[in-house]
């Protein structure tokens, strides 16, 4: 359920200069499942920061790392990696229930809303959790695992219910952005993200759809071991796993909505996340029905999406280093547009690959667009962006997402899922127009 297409959190500078971790945020513009999410943070972080760094003229050294630190980081990949195939499992089955025990669309888009709800809550707290990450990641990895065991026993017996669903991904939500919060403070996020999001589009996604297949309660009988044993490697690391300290400047100078001259930019990415998180919520109902897709096929589709937006995110740096940071965000979010709009006419149970190409363009183009609108927030402010100041940003976008989910679902009830994806094609040129209404600034915005 990440999405195809969140502005995703990316380093930033702090006031001195230096290179700190933000949260990534969440689906800002191609996102259409959770999982594509989770699956671009670490290319998103990447690719978004060589744009900044390049045009600061900014490099930096690779970190030294001892011995104990190496053994602890492996206990710490192999965490994020089991956890990374359960999020993925989870993302295909957790729908997929869903629309087999409603075919109301506002009930399945509460789905997916109720699991991006807990990263707007984390994101507004995150300063304040001061815990040992190392008990943090083991606990909310337990949780996980009893509650998406606790749904696959109501699943054998029959007595699953829309509201336990929704519960549930309210957790896996939750367990989520902690764990992605966790992530992104320690020396090796790359490394940790990036075999999370491997293992997640790689193999929990497909393996979710072909679990769900073979019975219902199935893929989330197998999260109670892809949990439970991420939280044992979260546990077994040899040391406390202290949070950062926290700088009186991220609360003292933190800014209470956008910083000025980036107003613009933070509509265009916060209208991206609500087009493309209204496709989101009701994707899965566009998948089985309209394209006549079965649970395997679902997941290779969202892995496939997954797969896109991570191509998106890594051609992003190019993309703008050749035409320009701003005229290659309109291009990609109209080119997002143009896909969504594709989607919604050539939809056929018969030749179902029209409509999945149509889906894959708008996730490689919109992660292109949120990649490059966190370019042109940084090159707007005429500053160097603190991670204080991208707060108001970020929480713009985490907001749309289930608000976004939700009114998808609330279309979708009264006219079409064909609607919804015509209405997210006004949206993305909506947001095409907004990022373009921005005043030229030429000289700062080529990357040279």
């Amino acid at each position: 359920m990440a999405g195809v297409g969140d502005v995703v959190g990316a380093d930033v500078l702090d006031e001195a200069g230096h290179r700190v971790e933000s949260q990534p945020t969440i689906q800002v513009g191609v996102s259409h499942t959770d999982v594509a999410r989770r699956l671009v943070d670490a290319t998103d972080r990447r690719a978004g920061d060589q744009l900044h760094d390049v045009e600061c003229g900014i490099a930096y050294g690779p970190a030294v790392a001892t011995a104990r630190t190496e053994k602890d980081r492996r206990r710490l990949r192999r965490s994020a990696i089991l956890a990374g195939v359960g999020d993925g499992v989870v993302a295909t089955a957790l729908p997929l229930l869903a629309v087999d025990l409603t075919r109301d669309p506002l009930a399945i888009a509460a789905v997916v809303a109720a699991q991006h709800v807990p990263w707007v809550l984390v994101h507004l707290g995150w300063p304040r959790v001061r815990v040992d990450r190392r008990t943090l990641v083991g606990l909310v990895d337990t949780v996980r695992a009893l509650m998406l065991g606790a749904l696959g026993f109501l699943a054998v017996l029959g007595h699953e219910t829309m509201l336990w669903i929704q519960l549930t991904a309210l957790v896996v939500g939750l367990g989520e952005a902690l764990t992605d919060g966790t992530e992104s403070e320690t020396t090796d996020v790359s490394g940790l993200s990036g075999r999370a999001m491997l293992a997640m589009g790689v193999v929990g996604l497909p393996l979710g759809g072909v679990l769900f297949e073979v019975f219902p309660a199935i893929p989330f009988l197998f999260e109670v071991l892809a949990f439970a044993a991420a939280a044992l490697y979260a546990l077994l690391v040899g040391r406390p796993v202290r949070p950062p300290a926290r700088e009186p400047v991220d609360d003292d100078e933190a800014p209470h909505g956008p910083l000025p001259g980036t107003q613009l930019v933070t509509a265009s990415a916060a209208v991206a996340a609500l087009s493309a998180a209204a496709t989101t919520g009701v994707l899965v109902l566009y998948a089985h029905d309209d394209l006549g897709l079965g649970a395997p096929a679902f997941g290779l589709l969202l892995a496939g999406l997954a797969a896109c937006t991570a191509v998106g995110a890594l051609a992003a740096t190019e993309i703008g280093g050749r035409i320009g940071v701003r005229p290659a965000l309109v291009a990609s979010l109209l080119l997002a547009a143009t896909g969504h709009a594709l989607a919604s006419q050539v939809a056929d149970p018969d030749r179902p690959w029209f409509g999945v190409v149509a889906l894959g363009v708008t996730a490689g183009a919109g992660m292109v667009a949120a990649v490059l609108a966190r370019a042109v927030l940084q090159l707007d402010a005429r500053r160097p962006v603190t991670a204080a100041a991208l707060r108001s940003f970020h929480l713009a976008v985490w907001t749309a997402i289930p608000i976004g989910a939700l009114a998808g679902g609330w279309l979708a009830r009264r006219s079409s899922v064909h609607q919804v994806l015509l209405d997210a094609a006004v949206g993305w040129v909506v947001a095409a127009g907004l990022a373009l209404l921005q005043p030229a600034k030429a000289a700062s915005q080529e990357i040279v």
